[in-house]
């Protein structure tokens, strides 16, 4: 009865691992026969493919974008296409502002003007901007 189970066992380990070698050699394939020109032919046939709705959803999916994005954005489908070009930006800033000189890297690289490179820096001039009177605590203060 062991001999059974041993040659059993030893039967679908083969064909595991055939499969698993088969599922290799389809992959090398694809990528280095088949892939290549699926891709030159995509190329091709899409030379002139204008800005869809569905180009700007599969660009942002690719993106990952947070829920900031939902937020700065809304819902995609009512975007209008004048503002595709900033729905793209933002998915790629905020692909790349998880660390303070990405942001810095994009801003320069899209030349967008008004920006400062740095938020830390621009965050601290809001505030020295405010009226000092109009400033919550220091009322309070004056007034006792």
């Amino acid at each position: 009865m062991r001999e059974i189970h041993d040659l059993s066992f030893d039967i679908d380990r083969f064909l595991e691992d055939a499969a698993r070698a088969k599922q290799q050699l389809d992959v090398e394939r694809w990528r280095e026969e088949l892939r290549p020109s699926a891709l030159r032919l995509f190329a091709a046939r899409t030379r002139k493919l204008p800005w869809s709705r569905a180009l700007l959803k599969l660009v942002v999916r690719e993106l990952y974008p947070d829920d900031l994005f939902a937020e700065l954005i809304g819902n995609l489908d009512r975007v209008p296409r004048q503002r595709w070009p900033q729905v793209v930006a933002l998915a790629v800033a905020l692909r790349y502002s998880w660390r303070k000189d990405g942001l810095a890297r994009i801003v320069k690289s899209l030349q967008v003007r008004g920006i400062d490179s740095s938020p830390v820096k621009q965050h601290a001039r809001r505030k020295r901007t405010t009226p000092r009177s109009s400033h919550p605590t220091r009322k309070s203060r004056r007034a006792k």
